[in-house]
């Protein structure tokens, strides 16, 4: 399917992709695990920040740092979001 910029849009917009990073830092005594990490394809930003705010259990400052931490048991949550242009 091919993406192409409305009147109101410009056509960079579509080609920036954005991709959100996890990294789950837990004390191993506590959980019996070492933590995790996770990548996600490739989304737009909307899609994105929904999947930031899910992460975190609240909605992240979208014009802040596009990094985010939040508690879990035992540990930390690292959610980061960069982008990626379409070649």
């Amino acid at each position: 399917m091919s993406q192409q910029a409305d009147d109101n849009g410009d056509a960079d917009e579509l080609d920036r992709l954005v991709i959100v990073r996890v990294e789950d830092t837990v004390e191993p005594r506590l959980t019996e695990h070492e933590g995790g990490r996770y990548k996600s394809p490739p989304q737009t930003r909307e899609q994105a920040m929904a999947l930031a705010r899910l992460l975190l259990g609240r909605a992240p400052d979208a014009n802040g740092p596009q990094q985010w931490t939040a508690p879990i048991a035992g540990g930390r949550r690292l959610v980061t979001l960069t982008e990626e242009t379409r070649r």
